[in-house]
C-alpha cells in the first residue's frame, strides 16, 4: 500500500517529527563509522554499544522537545537484559520502534515486542477507514510450545489501541536510507516499507496548501476590515429617530 493513503488517514506522522528520529540514527551510524577499530582486539560489542547509542539518542532528544511537538519516547524491556525504546505521537496515537536491519536481510523472526505493537494494525486501519491488500494468515508456532498463531480478537476500547510503526535502519551502512515501515500482525511481511525521505513531499504539500489557504484568509479579513472602518468614517447611514428614542430608558435602548 502507498506511503500516500497512510499520511493521508494520519496514520504516519509527518516528514519534520521522522526527522528528528531518522536524524538522531544517522549521527550514531555516522559516528560510529569514524572509529576505527583494532583488528587486533576482540570487538564483538560493537553492535550492542551502537544500537545502545541509538537509543540514547532518541531518548534525549525526543524528550527535550517542547511541548508543542506532542512526542515522547520511553524505554521499555522486551524480555531479560533486552531494552527498546517507543516514540509515542500523542495527537495521531502512533508508536514507532525504531530497530537496526541490514539492507539485504528479509524480516527476523516474530518476536513479543514488535508483535505488541503490530497486534491490531489491521484493526485500526479499518476503524480509520482502510481496507489493507494482505490478509492475515494464521500459522503454526514451534518456537516454544507449538500454538495456533491466530489474528487477535478486537478489543472494545480499539480507539485507544495506538497503530504500529517500526523505524528500519542498518546500522553498518550510513548510506543506507532509513525506512518507515508497519508490520503485519503476524509479523510475516510489511504492510508497507518506504524511505522516509517520501514523506519530505508530501508533508511539503500540506504544508503549502494550508499556507496558501491562511493567506487568503489573511487577505479577505484585512480587506473586509479596511472597508468597514472606511463606510463608518466617509458615511455613516445611522438615522436616530428622535420620536422613538424619547422617554425610552438607557436599559432598554438598542445600542449601535
Amino acid at each position: 500500500m502507498k506511503l500516500a493513503s497512510f499520511y493521508k488517514n494520519s496514520l504516519v506522522p509527518s516528514y519534520e517529527r521522522i526527522n528528528i528520529i531518522s536524524s538522531s540514527v544517522i549521527e550514531v551510524v555516522n559516528t560510529s563509522q569514524q572509529t576505527i577499530p583494532d583488528p587486533d582486539l576482540v570487538d564483538d560489542a560493537r553492535p550492542f554499544t551502537r544500537r545502545q547509542a541509538v537509543m540514547n539518542s532518541i531518548l534525549k532528544k525526543v524528550n527535550s522537545l517542547p511541548k508543542k511537538w506532542r512526542m515522547s519516547a520511553k524505554k521499555r524491556k522486551a524480555g531479560g537484559n533486552f531494552d527498546y525504546v517507543v516514540v509515542h505521537f500523542e495527537d495521531l496515537n502512533l508508536n514507532l520502534v525504531p530497530v537496526h536491519l541490514l539492507s539485504h536481510s528479509k524480516l527476523p523472526k516474530p518476536n513479543r515486542y514488535r508483535g505488541d505493537i503490530s497486534a491490531f494494525n489491521f484493526a485500526v486501519m479499518k476503524e480509520r477507514g482502510m481496507l489493507s491488500e494482505i490478509e492475515f494468515q494464521s500459522f503454526m508456532d514451534f518456537d516454544q510450545e507449538p500454538a495456533l498463531v491466530t489474528e487477535p480478537r478486537i478489543p472494545s476500547n480499539l480507539k485507544d489501541i495506538p497503530f504500529g510503526l517500526l523505524l528500519v535502519y542498518d546500522g553498518t551502512n550510513p548510506k543506507a536510507p532509513v525506512r518507515l515501515a508497519a508490520l503485519t500482525p503476524d509479523q510475516d511481511q510489511y504492510i508497507f516499507c518506504d524511505n522516509v525521505e517520501l514523506l519530505k513531499e508530501y508533508s511539503s504539500q500540506t504544508q503549502q496548501k494550508v499556507k496558501d489557504i491562511t493567506e487568503v484568509k489573511k487577505k479577505r479579513k484585512l480587506k473586509l476590515d479596511t472597508t468597514q472602518v472606511k463606510d463608518y468614517q466617509d458615511s455613516p447611514d445611522i438615522v436616530v429617530r428622535k420620536d422613538i428614542t424619547e422617554g425610552r430608558s438607557d436599559n432598554n435602548a438598542d445600542t449601535v
